[in-house]
């Protein structure tokens, strides 16, 4: 996937400068935590344990409120279950933010989940305070231009679409739940509020 835009694993950034991350680095990875119980409602994990989990670690008020009604949800369809089960991937862009995955590389491949759940995200149950105190908020120029990169290709993938030229490669959903995630992270809205512009 080509677009004159860098196709590296990881972006240069070394004289790119940007904004403070209006978010903490607390917040993005209760962030995270809050995405892989909701993607783990989309594979069917007993909600009750996932909601129990965030209350007893004290960020069940953190929840969006649309991710509360899908933990609420009794029966939910297979088509339901498929905006949830990527969430992961917004998720995955967040542990990236945080430092918890080297490089995000081009939306081509989706997240290493084995590699989430077995090695990066507290085991359900267990306390979460060593995983957000081991958290690290990547640099304002790191943030930026990988920011820019997944919004242009986001650009550019949207415009594919009308002449019919989208990338064989392109995993056009995970390009949206970065987009998603990025969206977030650079602003003050809340989860259930962010627009995708391009």
């Amino acid at each position: 996937m080509r677009h004159d835009l860098c196709i590296e694993a990881t972006v240069p950034f070394k004289n790119q400068e940007g904004n403070q991350c209006p978010r903490s680095v607390e917040e993005v990875a209760i962030r995270s935590i809050i995405l892989h119980t909701v993607a783990a409602v989309g594979y069917k994990v007993d909600s009750k344990l996932l909601v129990d989990w965030l209350k007893d670690q004290q960020i069940w008020e953190c929840v969006s409120p649309l991710e509360k009604t899908w933990f609420a949800t009794k029966e939910i369809t297979d088509e339901d279950r498929s905006p949830l089960c990527w969430r992961v991937e917004a998720e995955w862009t967040l542990l990236w933010a945080i430092s918890k995955v080297q490089s995000l590389g081009l939306p081509t491949q989706t997240c290493d989940t084995a590699t989430l759940v077995d090695d990066i995200m507290p085991t359900l149950g267990d306390p979460i305070a060593a995983f957000i105190a081991s958290s690290k908020l990547r640099s304002p120029g790191a943030l930026l231009v990988e920011d820019d990169r997944v919004y242009n290709l986001h650009c550019y993938a949207r415009q594919a679409f009308k002449t019919n030229t989208v990338p064989d490669d392109l995993i056009y959903d995970v390009l949206v739940q970065r987009h998603y995630a990025f969206e977030w992270l650079h602003s003050r809205d809340e989860w259930d509020d962010i627009r995708l512009d391009t």
